[in-house]
């Protein structure tokens, strides 16, 4: 079966939707199909179009059902798409599609009512990397890793802000990792970069570089408004780092509302306390890292290959 993978360019980022695409197309693949990856549709020929953004890419979208009315469309709603709600656009692209892909359970209560029955759950797995998380991990500093590219949904601010409020006998060090995709926000982190010992921004990086940086981390921060559960959740959960997050549905959709790692969004004396609590209580730190080892399953490679293989067979019944 021919696919088609739209997905927004970034040329300036690293992004998570990029990083999806690749991670489709390599399961598709894996079950015996022919993909393209695309960033714009220009009257390529797929039985079956998948589409990363229901609003960036709206237009596509739509042409591409104009284009080739037999062929089927499966919608990957992102964070962006349905938080904090959806826009006439991302309706317009949920209404066209046969399948509407939600990457987190809470979710569902974003996506109107007429389109849930069309909406399938399906967790981003994540491949297991032998990586040497003890190496750089010591004593002398309590770790903290933030991965977000710089935006005003993802709070970029309020780390170097709780920095400022750690007592002086902490070891606590926030590294911020993450392309600056709004230029307002780069002087300010540059500043705090050079002022702040305890945060430091040192931009993108590769997926891999990321990834290793957050193994040998102690503590997985993530300070976003509003989110579809972005992938760091199933990799810190993998390389059993603990997290401690904002109540955000994207995120409460994986860990759970059960979760015990979260603090109220913009809440900056809140996540203060946590990091705090974080460093000082190990028992408190090793209680969140068995409640994130006990969503293991939900990132599994197999479980999402075989929940794609499902919606494309019901497709074509």
């Amino acid at each position: 079966m021919n696919f088609l993978i739209l997905f927004p360019d970034n040329k300036k980022a690293v992004t998570g939707n990029f990083c999806s695409a690749l991670q489709y197309e390599r399961i598709l693949e894996s079950l015996g199909n022919n993909v393209e990856l695309i960033n714009k549709y220009d009257n390529q020929e797929a039985e079956v179009l998948i589409a990363i953004n229901a609003d960036k890419n709206n237009s596509d979208i739509r042409k591409f059902h104009n284009d080739n009315p037999k062929s089927k469309i499966i919608l990957i709603l992102s964070g962006t798409d349905i938080y904090p709600c959806p826009s006439n656009r991302a309706i317009d692209s949920m209404e066209i599609s046969n399948v509407l892909v939600l990457l987190q359970s809470q979710a569902f209560n974003q996506v109107p009512e007429k389109y849930r029955k069309k909406s399938s759950v399906i967790h981003q797995s994540i491949e297991r990397l032998e990586l040497d998380s003890q190496a750089l991990k010591s004593d002398s500093e309590f770790k903290v890793v933030l991965i977000s590219n710089i935006r005003p949904v993802k709070d970029p601010l309020i780390a170097p802000r709780a920095c400022q409020m750690i007592p002086a006998s902490s070891k606590l060090k926030i590294t911020h990792v993450g392309y600056c995709l709004d230029s307002k926000f780069e002087d300010l982190l540059f500043k705090e970069s050079k002022n702040n010992d305890r945060y430091e921004w040192i931009g993108g990086r590769s997926v891999l570089e990321t990834r290793t940086i957050l193994s040998q981390s102690d503590l997985l921060l993530i300070t976003s408004q509003h989110e579809g559960a972005g992938r760091v959740v199933g990799e810190a959960v993998q390389l059993e780092v603990p997290i401690i997050s904002t109540n955000n549905d994207g995120v409460m959709g994986v860990l759970g509302e059960e979760y015990e790692g979260y603090y109220p969004v913009g809440d900056v004396e809140a996540l203060t306390a946590l990091l705090i609590k974080a460093e000082k209580d190990k028992s408190f730190l090793e209680h969140l890292n068995l409640q994130c080892k006990n969503k293991k399953t939900l990132f599994s490679v197999e479980e999402e290959t075989k929940a794609w293989s499902e919606i494309i067979n019901d497709l074509f019944v």
